[in-house]
């Protein structure tokens, strides 16, 4: 369950930089079990998207830069092969085809029209 451990870390890194409580750049990968250059990639990822993510070396924490609501929601569904064809029009060759669709095209983030990396998945 790779991708909800994703999802999960993403909300608690969203809770974390809202409450201006991250420390810092290490002690914020600690309280998220990865290392320091997963937490740089992720925030990087993060502000490809959108955010406006900063640091305050005073303060030694990660913020917003400016007053933003991140909601970050998800859900599971398991479906039969049989059904899943039917709604793929039997393109699928298995379940595991379905879990995530990589994103290639120009997609609209906070109502602007962006490229995200052919290689990032969503």
């Amino acid at each position: 369950m790779k991708a909800l451990d994703q999802l999960e870390r993403i909300k608690r890194m969203n809770e974390l930089i809202k409450a201006e409580r991250t420390g810092t750049p290490p002690e914020f990968a600690n309280m998220l079990g990865i290392s320091e250059s997963h937490l740089y990639r992720t925030l990087e990822e993060l502000k490809i998207l959108g955010l406006p993510i900063g640091y305050s070396k005073t303060r030694k924490t990660y913020f917003f830069e400016r007053d933003i609501e991140v909601i970050l929601d998800y859900s599971l569904k398991i479906i039969d092969g049989q059904k899943m064809k039917k709604i793929l029009g039997g393109l699928a060759k298995n379940a595991a085809d379905c879990f995530f669709l990589r994103v290639s095209d120009p997609t609209f983030i906070n109502g602007n029209l962006r490229k995200i990396p052919n290689n990032t998945f969503y």
